[in-house]
């Protein structure tokens, strides 16, 4: 029992010798100091804040739309025929041209014979001026001899005095003269034509169909001027005015148009908060009903703004200066914002502001302007 005991004893002595011995080892070994990390110099692109005026420039799309589109009906009833262009869809046509007639030779006979009559009772009347009325003879003289059944009607002398004018209506001379003249306005309503430079955009009867009064034709489109809508933010549209300057694209870029803030709509779409702004620019052969466009309307100046890129703001409105060669970050006012850049405010003049964006801005390093 003793010898195991004394066994352990000389066992644990070792132990305990061998870790005082490693303990003095360990405090003797001297700690290798850290070298200093070297110093990063980090290249950042910077501006230097000035303030000037600037152009605001608003950036929207939308549909462009035909100025006019007009459904042409029937005015007057009879068979319908072509008038000077073909009646088909796609077909284009030019201002005052005829673009349909209503085909009823009985109108313009019954015209005629209305005319006939009117001259016999001018025939039965004119001694009786020449009696009467001796001063007004020659002008009615006059008036029968221009009075031509194939023509229009000429102006109707004016009656010379209120005896004249009795006698004229008792004789039925003014009620048969009105008359012609809404047979004659009438006889017109027969032979359609445009108002416009335009196209059919949608035939609703074919050629040779009997119509009646009010029977829809077809609808016209003008294609000489358009309308392009496009919606606005409510604090951009105020910097917009009637008659400003826009420039008009497709989606490619490779169209390019000048047109006209024509009106400013005064309803807020309640979805987008935005309203309509109505930009007006000449048509041509490239321009089409429905296409889409996008376009930059230059608005009012604004003063005292400075630009830089968006996608150096960060926390919404956060920008980062260099100062002494260290970051600083500071808040600005967003005057404007447009597609890649925005109208700030609220820096001192002559810092130099940050204008590229920044990832993992850590550490401590020299920040150096990088222009």
């Amino acid at each position: 029992m003793r010898r195991k005991l004394l066994i352990f004893g000389i066992a644990l002595g070792i132990i305990a010798a061998g870790f005082i011995i490693m303990m003095v080892l360990f405090s003797l070994k001297k700690v290798p100091q850290k070298a200093p990390r070297p110093q990063v110099d980090v290249y950042v692109k910077a501006e230097t804040v000035k303030y000037r005026d600037l152009q605001a420039v608003i950036y929207s799309s939308g549909r462009l739309h035909a100025y006019n589109k007009v459904v042409v009906s029937s005015e007057v009833s009879g068979r319908l025929g072509e008038g000077e262009v073909p009646f088909r869809n796609g077909q284009k046509f030019r201002k005052g041209q005829v673009i349909a007639r209503v085909i009823n030779p009985e109108f313009p006979l019954s015209l005629k014979s209305n005319k006939s009559s009117f001259l016999q009772n001018l025939a039965l009347i004119l001694p009786d001026l020449k009696l009467d009325y001796p001063a007004s003879y020659p002008a009615w003289q006059a008036f029968f001899e221009k009075v031509d059944i194939e023509k229009p009607l000429p102006e109707l002398p004016e009656p010379q005095s209120s005896q004249e004018r009795i006698f004229l209506a008792s004789r039925n001379i003014l009620s048969n003269y009105y008359s012609i003249l809404a047979d004659q306005a009438r006889l017109e309503k027969y032979s359609i034509r445009s108002s416009f430079d335009g196209a059919f955009s949608e035939i609703f009867q074919d050629v040779g169909v009997v119509v009646n009064v009010g029977t829809q034709l077809a609808t016209i489109v003008r294609t000489d001027f358009y309308e392009l809508e496009v919606p606005v933010i409510v604090g951009e549209a105020k910097l917009l005015s009637i008659g400003d300057s826009v420039l008009i694209s497709d989606e490619a870029n490779k169209m390019v148009r000048k047109g006209t803030v024509r009106r400013i709509g005064s309803v807020i779409n309640p979805s987008s908060q935005a309203v309509s702004v109505f930009v007006s620019l000449p048509g041509d052969s490239a321009l089409f009903d429905g296409m889409y466009l996008t376009a930059h309307l230059y608005g009012k100046m604004i003063s005292s703004v400075m630009e830089m890129p968006r996608n150096a703001v960060f926390n919404t409105n956060h920008v980062y200066v260099v100062e002494e060669n260290r970051l600083v970050e500071k808040s600005i006012e967003i005057v404007k914002r447009n597609d890649q850049t925005l109208y700030l405010r609220g820096l001192d003049e002559g810092e130099e502001l940050v204008v590229e964006p920044l990832l993992n801005v850590t550490g401590n390093p020299i920040y150096k302007i990088l222009r």
